[in-house]
């Protein structure tokens, strides 16, 4: 078998990009895992620091604990009136390694409860 002079790199050429495109489909698989994990993180820390000050107990301690350690919160709000306790918190997405973040691409997430014992 012959090749023609202008096919000679071809398979090498196919390689390259079919071996880009898995590496690119493999980050944005991760990239998804990582945003999960954000919106679960923000969403669990905002519902136990919202049960935590609708028992009178100190909430940003809770919401502290309850963060896994790769998590960083940008905002931690919480409040409570006569009959609900509301906590907002805000986790940011790590984007390719679980070290680097970006303040623009975040999760929030809010949860209120009813206060108890007041």
């Amino acid at each position: 078998m012959r090749r023609r002079p202008g096919q000679a790199g071809q398979a090498v050429i196919e390689l390259v990009g079919f071996v880009f495109l898995v590496v690119l489909a493999t980050l944005l698989c991760v990239q998804g895992v990582f945003a999960a994990q954000a919106a679960s993180a923000a969403q669990e820390a905002a519902r136990n620091g919202a049960r935590a000050l609708s028992l009178g107990q100190d909430w940003r301690a809770v919401v502290d604990e309850t963060l896994p350690d790769w998590a960083r919160a940008d905002v931690v709000e919480g409040g409570a009136d006569r009959a609900t306790a509301r906590v907002r918190v805000a986790v940011r997405v790590p984007i390719g390694l679980r070290q680097i973040t970006s303040g623009d691409l975040r999760f929030e997430s809010s949860a209120q409860m009813p206060v108890r014992g007041r």
